[in-house]
Parts: C-alpha cells; structure tokens; sequence
C-alpha cells in the first residue's frame, strides 16, 4: 500500500507524491503520473550532505530538515519545501489550526523505534519530539503537533513499525 504526502513549495506550488516499498526498494511517484521510479537517499558522512539516487542516477543534495518541511539545496540553488500527509481535500486541517481531540500518531513509513521519548500521562507541547525513527538509515524526530498528554504508546525502543501502525495516542488540550 502507497503512502501520500502532499509537498509545497511557496503559496502556489504544491504535489501530491505516492511512496511505497518493494522488496527493500523504496518506489516514487507524482500522483498525476503513472510512472514509478526508483529513489534512495544516503546520508554522507556526519553532514547533511545526501546521495539522493533516482533511478540509478546520482544527485548530491544538501538538506537541512526543519519542522514540517526541509531545505534542500542542489549546486547552488534552494529550495524551501513543506511536507506532511495527503489528506482528501474535504478533511484538509485549516492552516496553522492545531489538531483538537484524540489524536492518532502513526508510522509514517516502516522502519524501526530508536528512541522513546513519552510515556502514557506525559503532558508535551506542540513540536516536542516523542520517538524517534529510524527508517533507510535516516532518523526521523517525530513530533507532537499540538499541547496535550500522551495516552498511549504502544510501542517501545528497538520495535520494527509498519507504516500507519500506531505510535502514540494523544489528547490535545
């Protein structure tokens, strides 16, 4: 099963990308094509300098992760992107309007818990990192996206996750 993300670049660019996995190869596609391609992304050495391969053509990239997004630099030029999940357009969050009620922290991909961050009655604040990730050899923080306390996470450091498998529960103030 494809994951969406929905990525912007500026007010009036903005795509929708489907991402799956296939035998331990990671596949990507614009959801207006039909065409899959190949991608991985390996980090070189302690900087955030990356190998990004797309169908076994190499790019070096900078990327400098920053909350809900990236900065991504090729040769000289940037580019200033925001990521999150696809959403039908109908159940699109207003901009800039913290989730309200339980909220669900799932997988964003399958991958494995490095670090637990929270624990069940931890009161956290919006962009505080409860676990982090690891998934083709990356480490993703994942954050909680408003002010609340953890009801549950069921799961704990050294954990393989699938994508979409619950991580943390979350009642927001």
């Amino acid at each position: 099963m494809a994951q969406k993300y929905l990525i912007r670049r500026g007010e009036d660019r903005e795509a929708t990308f489907e991402l799956r996995q296939e035998g331990g190869i990671t596949l990507v596609r614009r959801e207006d094509s039909d065409e899959w391609k190949v991608v991985g992304l390996e980090r070189v050495g302690d900087s955030g300098l990356y190998l990004l391969m797309i169908d076994n053509r190499p790019t070096e990239i900078y990327l400098e992760r920053r909350r809900g997004g990236a900065d991504v630099t090729i040769g000289r030029h940037t580019f200033s992107y925001d990521v999150g999940p696809w959403r039908p357009a109908g159940r699109r969050a207003k901009a800039g309007a913290p989730p309200s009620g339980l909220v669900r922290i799932a997988a964003p991909m399958t991958g494995s818990i490095v670090e637990v961050r929270c624990a069940p009655g931890d009161v956290v604040v919006s962009g505080q990192v409860l676990l982090v990730m690891e998934s083709m050899k990356m480490n993703n923080e994942l954050r909680s996206p408003a002010d609340g306390t953890v009801e549950a996470v069921p799961v704990v450091a050294g954990a393989r996750v699938k994508a979409n498998e619950l991580l943390v529960s979350l009642r927001t103030i």
